[in-house]
């Protein structure tokens, strides 16, 4: 996740062309945002193979329409029967996207004469030329940003724009609330006004640590970065034969305000099996984001990146025998070992006895395991503390 100051506060640092389009080009009046899918088919009798593309247009006066458009290497036409849809924004802010537009294409993409490209925008200015841009990367951080503050600006989260991120809808706020069986609770919240995140620990039978991070206005909230969808259709679910977590997994709850569509929530154990794909990489930037001393289960990749075991997995665990050593692995039965206990292994052709923390634990399916089950040893047990 990458955090954006204005564009516009870098405009100059990118008005160094590598030709004199910015010079000679004058106000831009219009822009033509053309984004294809070749990965999605669209059938239509009179473009043979079309795939479904879309056309955003953006006026200096404000109006702007969006159509849907059918394409193949050859044409691109409207779909029938989907209207032209017309939207209006401030002059102000339309002249801003425009100038941005012309600024960033002309610094990351190449000027062409090619009308046939999957991506592609034409901006003309107030004497009618044109210029078109191809071959600016979807993956820049700023053009994905300049996208999202014109889907914002259109309120329109699904538009493909400049590099064809649309997403379900807008996130305003992500609220996560974990427990433990203690009594032990923390809370993480993401909201896009004000752009915060806010982390607060509430000790037990203690004070509550709170702590905020604020960004600048102008900078791209973290919340543009995150599709609702990606957390609400990739949760895996607790396979039937897995074993039970004795109590050792705190329990969370998520809810997600959208703009436009109902809010979403979904919980469970603080395991894998509970979690959305995209759930470490978020808890690990919130975390280099904080970059505070202590955190607490949430934002630790020990709490979520474990799951619960299942009846057809064995338990390897991982030691050292020096600090800056290999790892060495061990099996074990007994599943309520975890990483920074202290197990009693064998060592050597002797199975001399010696003490060791525990640095990793893994479950495996017996046809998956990293090494041959007859070649590991065993753990001979766990050292319960004094």
């Amino acid at each position: 996740f990458l955090y954006l100051p204005n564009l516009l506060s870098e405009a100059n640092a990118m008005e160094t062309p590598r030709n004199n389009v910015l010079q000679n080009f004058g106000q831009a009046q219009k822009a033509v945002i053309w984004f294809g899918n070749p990965y999605m088919p669209w059938h239509d009798s009179q473009v043979p193979g079309g795939k479904w593309g879309q056309e955003l247009t953006i006026n200096a006066d404000g109006t702007c329409t969006v159509q849907p458009m059918v394409f193949n290497d050859y044409q691109r036409l409207s779909i029938a029967g989907q209207p032209t849809e017309h939207f209006q924004i401030a002059p102000a802010q339309a002249e801003s996207f425009l100038r941005q537009i012309l600024v960033l294409l002309n610094y990351f993409g190449n000027c062409t004469d090619d009308t046939n490209a999957t991506i592609s925008t034409t901006i003309q200015n107030v004497n009618g030329n044109f210029w078109t841009f191809t071959g600016y990367p979807t993956d820049e951080p700023a053009i994905s940003q300049l996208a999202m503050e014109i889907r914002d600006s259109l309120n329109r989260a699904d538009l493909m724009v400049l590099d064809g991120n649309g997403r379900e809808d807008f996130i305003e706020k992500f609220v996560v609330d974990y427990e433990e069986q203690d009594n032990y609770h923390e809370q993480l919240v993401l909201t896009r006004v004000p752009n915060t995140v806010t982390y607060c620990r509430r000790l037990i039978d203690g004070p509550a640590i709170t702590t905020t991070f604020q960004w600048p206005e102008s900078e791209m909230p973290l919340l543009d970065s995150l599709n609702p969808v990606d957390f609400t259709t990739t949760i895996p679910g607790v396979p039937a034969n897995a074993t039970d977590d004795n109590g050792q997994l705190g329990h969370f709850t998520c809810t997600i305000t959208r703009r436009i569509l109902p809010s979403a929530s979904f919980g469970g154990d603080y395991e894998r099996y509970c979690l959305p794909a995209p759930w470490a990489n978020l808890m690990h930037s919130i975390e280099e984001l904080l970059d505070i001393p202590t955190t607490g289960a949430l934002l630790s990749s020990s709490y979520y990146t474990r799951k619960r075991r299942c009846l057809d997995e064995v338990i390897y665990i991982g030691v050292k025998f020096f600090e800056d050593g290999r790892e060495y692995n061990y099996l074990t039965d007994d599943d309520s070992i975890q990483p920074g206990d202290h197990v009693l292994v064998p060592v050597g052709g002797d199975d001399s006895e010696q003490e060791l923390t525990v640095i990793s634990k893994h479950y495996y399916k017996r046809g998956e395991v990293p090494y041959p089950l007859d070649k590991v040893k065993r753990v001979i047990r766990k050292i319960d503390e004094e």
